[in-house]
This record gives C-alpha cells, sequence and structure tokens, in this order.
C-alpha cells in the first residue's frame, strides 16, 4: 500500500475533507463526504489518480509528512511542541492527530518533524553529549542570536545561515518530562548540481544545499546535546552556542557514557517490573561469553520460547561439570525478551526483543519511544547499566 493511499485509509473523514479544502481541490462528484466511510475511500482514491501531476504530488509530499508523524517517536514529538496539547489527545487516531497539527499549527508541525529527527538520533554516531553550565536561561536577545549566526557563517565559511530556538520537553519514566531548549542550525553548503528532465530532453540544474544541526539545553542538567554531520564540529558548535545564547565559556567535556555491567547475568537473576506497564514475563535468552584466558574464543548459549527451563537450567544439564556459565568467562552480549500483556494492538501479547553489547552497544535506539523508554528504565532497574 501507498503512503498516500495509507494515508487516505487511516484518516477520518472529518480530517480528509478538510486537508482538501485547506488545498483547494475540487473532487468529484462521486465523493460525498456524507455517506458512510467504507463508501468515500474508493471514490476518493481513484479521484487523487484522476488529479493534475502536480496536484498529485503535491498530496504525495504532504501524505509522506503526516504518516511519518504517526508512530510513537512522532506522536510524542507532535506533543512536545503544540498549543492545544488536551485537544490533540481528544483525537480520534495518530493520523487524525498529525493532520490537525499540519492544518491547524504548521510552524509547530515543522517543530515536532526536527524534535523527531533529533529524537531519532539521539545517542547514534551523529550524536554528542557534553557538559555545560546549569541554570542558566537561554537569551532570547536577537543580538546574541545575531552573533551565533555570524559565528556559524565564519566556522563553516558561509553566506547564509539561520539559527531557530525554541522551547520543547523531553518525556521522562520515573520524573518528570525534562524541560529543553532546542536550537536548529542551518547552512548553506557548497554548490551542487543534478539532472532533470525538461521535456524529452536532459539538462543540470544547480544548487547550494542546506545543511542541519541541531543543539538542545537542559537547564536542570547543564547538558548540550548535538546531532550533526561531523564529530569535529559538534564540540565547536556547543561551545559557540552557550557563549553567544548562555553567555557562557565551557570546555564542552563529553558527559559520562552510560556502560553496562553484564556479569550478573552469569548467576539466575530476578527481572522486576511495574504493573503499569503491562510486563507479562522477561526471559534471558541468550548468553555469549569469552574466556578470560582465551582473546578470540567465544561460546554462545541460547534458548527458545518452546524451552520451558531457564538458560541456566539448560546450560547446567548440558554441560555438567564444565558449565560455562560457572567457568571463568565474560558475558560481552545477552539478549531479554520482553512480553507484554495482550492488548487491543495485540492478541498475543507484543514481545520486546533487546540486545545488549559489551561495553555500551543496546539495540534500542531503533525501538519505537515507548520501548526505549521501558527498556532503558528497566534496564538501571535490573542492575545492567554503569556510568563511566
Amino acid at each position: 500500500m501507498s503512503v498516500l493511499a495509507k494515508f487516505i485509509r487511516n484518516t477520518p473523514l472529518r480530517g480528509l475533507q478538510s486537508y482538501f479544502n485547506a488545498q483547494g481541490i475540487d473532487l468529484p462528484e462521486a465523493v460525498n463526504w456524507s455517506g458512510e466511510e467504507a463508501d468515500i475511500v474508493k471514490p476518493l482514491l481513484v479521484a487523487v489518480d484522476d488529479l493534475t501531476d502536480e496536484q498529485r504530488a503535491k498530496i504525495a509530499v504532504d501524505s509522506e509528512r503526516i504518516t511519518e508523524m504517526t508512530d510513537e517517536v512522532g506522536q510524542t514529538a507532535l506533543l512536545s511542541v503544540v498549543s492545544e496539547r488536551d485537544h490533540l489527545e481528544s483525537l480520534e487516531n495518530a493520523y487524525d492527530r498529525s493532520l490537525w497539527v499540519f492544518l491547524n499549527e504548521p510552524a509547530a508541525f515543522r517543530r515536532a518533524e526536527e524534535v523527531r529527527y533529533t529524537d531519532h538520533y539521539r545517542q547514534g554516531r551523529m550524536w554528542d553529549g557534553l557538559l555545560g553550565p546549569e541554570g542558566v536561561v537561554v537569551s532570547t536577545h536577537p543580538d546574541h542570536h545575531d552573533d551565533l549566526k555570524e559565528r556559524i557563517r565564519d566556522y563553516f565559511r558561509t553566506d547564509n545561515a539561520k539559527v531557530e530556538v525554541y522551547q520543547r520537553t523531553r518525556p521522562n519514566f520515573d520524573e518528570p518530562d525534562s524541560n529543553l531548549v532546542q536550537i536548529m542550525v542551518y547552512r548553506e553548503g557548497l554548490p551542487d548540481s543534478y539532472l532533470e528532465f525538461q521535456g524529452e530532453d536532459l539538462a543540470r540544474r544547480h544548487r547550494r544545499p542546506v545543511y542541519e544541526a541541531v543543539l538542545t539545553y537542559e537547564a536542570d542538567s547543564g547538558v548540550i546535546e548535538v546531532v550533526a554531520q561531523g564529530r569535529e564540529c559538534r564540540a565547536d558548535l556547543a561551545r559557540m552556542f552557550s557563549e553567544t545564547l548562555l553567555r557562557r565559556e565551557i570546555e564542552a567535556e563529553h558527559v559520562p557514557l552510560r556502560r553496562f555491567d553484564l556479569s550478573r547475568l552469569l548467576r539466575p537473576h530476578d527481572f522486576p517490573t511495574e504493573p503499569e506497564d503491562a510486563i507479562e514475563t522477561v526471559d534471558l535468552v541468550l548468553l555469549r561469553l569469552q574466556p578470560y584466558d582465551g582473546e578470540g574464543e567465544r561460546y554462545t548459549i541460547e534458548v527458545n520460547r518452546k524451552t520451558n527451563a531457564t538458560i541456566h537450567e539448560v546450560a547446567r544439564r548440558r554441560f555438567g561439570d564444565t558449565d560455562p556459565l560457572a567457568g571463568s568467562n565474560r558475558v560481552t552480549r545477552a539478549k531479554l525478551s520482553i512480553r507484554f500483556f495482550p492488548d487491543a494492538d495485540s492478541r498475543r501479547g507484543k514481545v520486546l526483543p533487546v540486545t545488549i553489547t559489551m561495553p555500551n552497544g543496546c539495540d534500542l535506539k531503533g525501538k519505537t519511544e515507548k520501548e526505549r523508554l521501558i527498556g532503558e528504565k528497566y534496564l538501571a532497574r535490573w542492575g545492567l547499566v554503569e556510568e563511566i
């Protein structure tokens, strides 16, 4: 199913009608907005196919932007910036909420896209966390913002740069939401060109691409986070931001890294949870071991859901006195299987696999916002995380 068709099939009719009215697109009489939903979707899809190439392309681009914000990360981003949060939460589904912000608060929608981009790449390869001053109010003075833009132009040797600063939040499980200031940095890159068709002929079009970087500042902790291409520039961006908008000089030291300690998994281990998170079971299903005296050797023990025994019981039964979990080995990788109770979205109960690799690798970054928050909450609670 195309993104456009998915958008039309999943968005309530009221919202779809508002969208097409806002775009000024006249649809044929076959699209009867007062009819039953099942009788409207098909004629609407046919009507969209009959639009001009330009109109159809515009709807396709809008559909992609709206649909991208319907996952949990996107919905959290929308709620973090929208002005009418109570109204947004009352709407029918994620497509309804995403479309409403797209139509009624376009500036907030674009900011939510930026928030989603920031949180998606957070703690990834494009990210650095740096220590800044605590408790400082970010300046709103136009001269200070101009100073930052000038510093960016000089640093990247470009004539054009733009800076946007706004307030947002980041959800936490055990504590109140974090209050952040997000700074979007746009700069013009070197000239580029690409081929396009002009009729039946090829022509080369020239452009100057725009590159973006994102900074967030949390006054309570003093942490400045930077998402940008090029590791060497992130600390410099943090310094420029701090010196211009915080009016403080900083060393831009990196924040303490999270490191995992999997040694306690060599023994049977409890994984307590809280009822409100609707977790039914937590099972340790894989351990990869490395002997202390054998750098090039690896052992992997794995069980699946069909095995009623725990991984420790299987190891004792199979290996007896040579049980690798009782020997001189260290855990280099572990996999947990977190099963949720059945709900409306999953009759069998959704299973969240979490793989942890020493010293600080974890695949939670690629999960949804809810899964990532639950995983991070419990990894620390289960004693698998330490800070360095």
